[in-house]
């Protein structure tokens, strides 16, 4: 590890990147003294229903959003956030007619106790709420999830959608490796443009 105030690439005030390329938490004063805290994630995609790669809606399965042609999936501040962009619907834009699917599922290990605070936000359609759903879980027990806004608007721009409970939410990991689960569905072809949701994750310790 670096000497206090040095290698460390600012980042939220409670985490940075290291000069290894390691996540790391670090203290109030914004230091990464002898004992800053690393930790590892690792994340894995799947999308089905998408075309704008030229798959017709074929299931995929990476590692990496830019292996593929057009993922939906976009990494964001070097693995702490993620974006999930649906492809325009048929009966508003004419243009995907499937129902699409995706996940993330990123490994995390942490080497001692740590909070993980999770937050997203997104938009979706306004005709009927059961439509672009999410659900988020961490080592298998529901965290949060959210839908549509609905609202027999028909092809009126998106909205955001209702989530349940409202985020952010905090976690409690245990040192050790845990796993944290995104699913998500358009659940139909109808009435989203536009629609995405994004995460952002962050870390102190316990």
């Amino acid at each position: 590890m670096g000497t206090p105030g040095t290698n460390v690439v600012r980042d939220s005030g409670k985490i940075g990147l290291l000069d290894s390329g390691k996540l790391a938490v670090f203290n109030t004063d914004s230091q990464c003294p002898s004992c800053c805290i690393e930790f590892t994630q690792a994340w894995s995609f799947t999308d089905q229903g998408f075309i704008d790669g030229g798959q017709n809606g074929a299931l995929r399965a990476y590692d990496d959003p830019a292996s593929v042609t057009a993922s939906p999936w976009t990494i964001l501040n070097g693995g702490l956030g993620l974006r999930l962009d649906w492809e325009d619907d048929l009966n508003c834009r004419s243009h995907n007619p499937n129902t699409q699917t995706a996940t993330a599922t990123a490994a995390i290990t942490v080497p001692v106790n740590m909070i993980m605070t999770i937050d997203w936000s997104g938009l979706g359609e306004v005709e009927d709420p059961d439509f672009e759903l999410m659900s988020l879980s961490v080592d298998a027990v529901l965290v949060g999830s959210a839908h549509a806004p609905g609202g027999s608007q028909g092809c009126a721009p998106m909205a955001p959608v209702v989530s349940s409970p409202p985020p952010p939410q905090q976690v409690t990991l245990t040192a050790g490796a845990h796993t944290l689960t995104i699913n998500a569905t358009t659940n139909d072809e109808l009435y989203h443009f536009g629609a995405f949701y994004q995460f952002d994750l962050s870390f102190v310790e316990a």
